[in-house]
């Protein structure tokens, strides 16, 4: 069974398999191109604190510790075949690693369905 793709905006709900709680992408500059009224993202939109905001505790030790993430690369399984700005479009798909040992997932697109 095939999982449907969908284009990231912002505001998509994002979660790490480490983090307690679940954070919202941030896309504060525009790559030119909007959904229903947001920000497009891209692989690019993969900065911690701009755009990848905490997720509440890590759990990567115990007791576990105010989640601070630390990311070095751009987003992974971005859509080749559409880009914004020479950026590949982010979907629903996409993973990004995180030093500390989690990976961040797209939880919600942030899309009307």
């Amino acid at each position: 069974m095939s999982q449907t793709l969908y284009n990231i905006k912002e505001g998509a709900t994002l979660r790490c398999s480490l983090g307690t709680g679940t954070s919202q992408l941030k896309v504060p500059q525009s790559h030119g191109a909007t959904l229903q009224g947001k920000n497009q993202a891209t692989i690019e939109d993969h900065v911690a604190n701009v755009n990848i905001m905490p997720f509440s505790m890590c759990t990567r030790v115990n007791p576990p510790v105010p989640c601070t993430p630390s990311i070095l690369l751009k987003w992974i399984n971005g859509k080749k075949d559409h880009k914004v700005r020479e950026e590949l479009a982010l979907l629903n798909i996409c993973i990004v690693p995180c030093v500390h040992g989690g990976i961040i997932k797209i939880e919600e697109s942030g899309q009307q369905k």
